[in-house]
């Protein structure tokens, strides 16, 4: 049974993030040179033993940072207040010290504050490589904290060793804390958008805590942030993400590596709500993240953040802007737009309620007999135009869904190759409108007779 929840803290750059995907086997966090590149909290399960499935939730945490050591960008260290939750909810703290800078003042600092707490901590000395670098930490044990464990992370070195004592000391303690991560059944959700669009401060709102950091500083939100939701008996899982600019606008590393993250999620999501700025209405950028979920066939959901901001509203306003976003995405009119307030608290609730919607609609299975009768009335009420190759017709023998998530129908006639294009959007149209498919994508294949047997065993 995985249960227990760790904490991994101390100062920037001592090794946190790397000793997090080493112990859970992933690359979650990002991992750079740079000192402060964590800043929300981070989960992930460690397993200790396959076969029982024993383990425990470990959590990556921002460093320990105060006002004669920051590197954050933002007025109040939000990052810390993260780390502080995180060390409260936990049942046992891992404290990292660095080797290769030796002990620092705000080492001793953090060692009191985990004292006061009176929390369980393990006390590891990183970034011993060898043998020959074992002196390195002998100058930690003047802090009197009994046995450390040495340590180096990016080399595995002593951490399954360190991890075995963990999991001892966590059945000893008992009553531990625990949650679920990974849920087969459960939707995901990704929150994608430009940076400042809101997306943090949704998944807050939604959550009803601080789950993850929210500033004005646009490029807060820096990893995929997992967050568990249970909505009308259903679970969902969350993912924030980082804000998604134009490539050519992106210079930094860090900023790359979290945008491909950003664009992973999207793959991976069930759903995509993409958030926008009403200020900024919508852009190219936000475009091409539309088309992209899209191309891959996701139930999309816009949401118009800060719409609290838009000044002089009048009654056709928001008709107006939704008018606007449809002609930007031609090719995707059944996109549903919501309009939203985090500030003010207006219509976030419906996010959930429109969400459940799409991944209703998105397995939504329709019998044959009623996808044939809307196929004929189509065909009756807009005869497609003849063919002058063939000097003949297109006949359409049969249709049936043959699969959901997205819902796909299959269409059999006599010379698919040569259907027009505006013919095969006109179908899917009266599909998606008669057979109440709702507002997610609806895949149409269009095949000739013979095709059947290729096409089955294609799918």
């Amino acid at each position: 049974m995985i249960a227990g929840i760790v904490a991994i803290v101390g100062r920037p750059n001592v090794g946190k993030s790397t000793l997090f995907n080493k112990l859970t086997r992933s690359t979650t966090a990002i991992v750079d040179d740079r000192p402060g590149v964590t800043r929300d909290r981070i989960y992930g399960a460690v397993t200790t033993d396959e076969d029982l499935g024993h383990g425990y939730i470990l959590v990556d945490t921002g460093g320990f940072e105060t006002d004669d050591l920051y590197y954050q960008p933002f007025a109040r260290n939000i990052v810390w207040e993260q780390t502080e939750q995180a060390i409260r909810d936990a049942d046992l703290v891992m404290m990292v010290f660095d080797a290769k800078t030796g002990l620092h003042p705000h080492d001793r600092e953090l060692v009191q504050f985990l004292k006061q707490l009176g929390k369980r901590v393990e006390y590891v000395v990183n970034k011993i490589d060898g043998q020959e670098q074992q002196s390195l930490s002998l100058e930690f044990h003047e802090l009197g904290l009994g046995d450390l464990h040495i340590i180096s992370a990016a080399h595995s070195r002593g951490i399954w060793e360190l991890s075995e004592t963990v999991q001892e000391h966590l059945n000893e303690a008992g009553g531990l804390k625990t949650m679920k991560l990974k849920d087969n059944d459960a939707v995901k959700i990704a929150l994608i958008g430009r940076p400042n669009a809101g997306k943090s401060s949704i998944l807050n709102r939604m959550c009803g805590e601080e789950r993850v950091l929210v500033s004005e500083v646009a490029g807060t939100t820096r990893d995929t942030i997992d967050t568990p939701l249970v909505y009308n008996k259903r679970n969902y899982i969350l993912l924030d993400t980082a804000g998604i600019r134009k490539k050519k606008k992106i210079f930094d590393k860090l900023e790359g590596l979290s945008v491909l993250r950003s664009l992973r999620a999207m793959e991976d999501a069930d759903v995509v709500v993409l958030v926008i700025d009403a200020l900024e209405g919508l852009s190219d950028q936000d475009c091409k993240l539309a088309q992209l979920a899209a191309a891959k066939f996701k139930p999309i959901l816009i949401v118009v953040n800060k719409w609290d901001l838009v000044p002089e509203k009048e009654t056709n306003t928001a008709r107006n802007y939704e008018v606007n976003i449809r002609n930007k995405l031609q090719d995707m009119p059944f996109v549903p737009v919501l309009f939203a307030s985090c500030l003010e608290n207006q219509r976030i609730h419906k996010i959930m309620a429109k969400v459940e919607e799409l991944v209703e609609a998105y397995s939504k299975r329709v019998p044959t007999s009623r996808i044939n009768d809307c196929m004929q009335r189509a065909v009756q009420e807009h005869t497609p135009a003849l063919l002058r190759k063939y000097n003949k017709r297109v006949k359409f023998y049969f249709a049936t869904q043959v699969a959901i998530n997205p819902p796909t129908i299959v269409v059999k006639c006599n010379v698919a190759d040569e259907i027009q294009e505006s013919y095969k959007r006109y179908m899917v149209k009266r599909f998606r409108t008669e057979l109440e498919y709702g507002d997610v994508p609806l895949r149409v294949f269009f095949r000739d007779k013979a095709d059947e047997k290729e096409f089955a065993a294609q799918h």
